[in-house]
């Protein structure tokens, strides 16, 4: 059935993308640069962290999301990632604590840049940092500095709203969020949990097609999560969808986003549809 936007529900048991290429933007040449999906080979993918003794600074756990994300459209493409973290002084809880909170994996080898390469089995593919460019030659991917929030966050503020909200930005420019931007990520995340546990009581149905091709050509065009997020929007008010593709499509994005978006199912909560 054609939506309000002409979009249609496609069988689909798994999104088919012929020739398919995940593209960065190298900030060593300034051009987008193929560094595959995995098929072939692993994606070796190394996220330069901060100085021996230093705690990791908002910006750096930026870096590592942008790798985290780039990790999972790796493997949404069926291809294998394997990320490593590379900087002085070992692995540090009270760094992985932080990230792990922003549902960002743990690295598979931390250490220096040969210590990891020896344990990931071969040199970085692409290098994601937050400030000073690697040494090795690698694609460099440079993500923009989060300027650090001084104000309270809002009341019972969700971590995984922070990381919507930092994903609602390119990831090459500077973010400073204010209380209202950190509020609306809130409000989203608790909408989208509330809709999704709605839409599980639906028959499934098979993805949307266009918005899922939407959404999978921002990925692969520079990590363009806001892209993503985007097509969902117009999705969850997509009024000629059934509720069942609009869930088979949120839940399949999820793996990239990981903002837990199947949380509320089960629970006895519901929620309106947004007008």
């Amino acid at each position: 059935m054609p939506g309000v936007d002409g979009m249609r529900a496609v069988p689909m048991d798994r999104p088919e993308r012929p020739g398919a290429a995940l593209r960065v933007l190298d900030a060593r040449s300034g051009e987008q640069v193929d560094v595959g999906t995995g098929h072939r080979y692993p994606l070796r993918v190394f996220v330069r962290r901060a100085r021996a003794g230093a705690s990791a600074e908002p910006s750096e756990l930026r870096a590592r999301l942008v790798a985290d994300i780039l990790v999972r459209t790796a493997e949404l493409h069926g291809g294998q990632a394997l990320l490593g973290l590379v900087g002085p002084g070992g692995t540090r809880d009270a760094d992985e604590a932080r990230a792990a909170v922003l549902g960002i994996r743990p690295p598979a080898a931390t250490g220096t840049p040969d210590e990891v390469a020896r344990a990931l089995g071969g040199r970085a593919d692409v290098y994601v940092t937050a400030g000073q460019e690697p040494a090795e030659q690698a694609v460099t991917v440079r993500v923009g500095v989060v300027h650090p929030y001084e104000q309270p966050s809002p009341i019972g503020l969700d971590a995984l709203a922070l990381r919507l909200a930092l994903l609602t930005h390119p990831h090459h420019e500077p973010v400073a969020f204010t209380p209202e931007e950190l509020a609306a990520a809130q409000r989203t995340l608790q909408r989208w949990r509330g809709s999704v546990a709605r839409w599980a009581q639906a028959p499934s149905k098979p993805m949307c097609a266009e918005i899922l091709g939407r959404a999978l050509a921002g990925l692969e065009d520079d990590l363009d999560v806001p892209v993503v997020l985007d097509a969902l929007n117009r999705l969850e008010t997509d009024t000629g969808l059934p509720d069942g593709a609009k869930f088979e499509t949120f839940t399949y994005l999820d793996r990239v986003l990981a903002l837990e978006l199947t949380r509320e199912i089960g629970h006895a909560t519901s929620y309106d549809p947004p007008a």
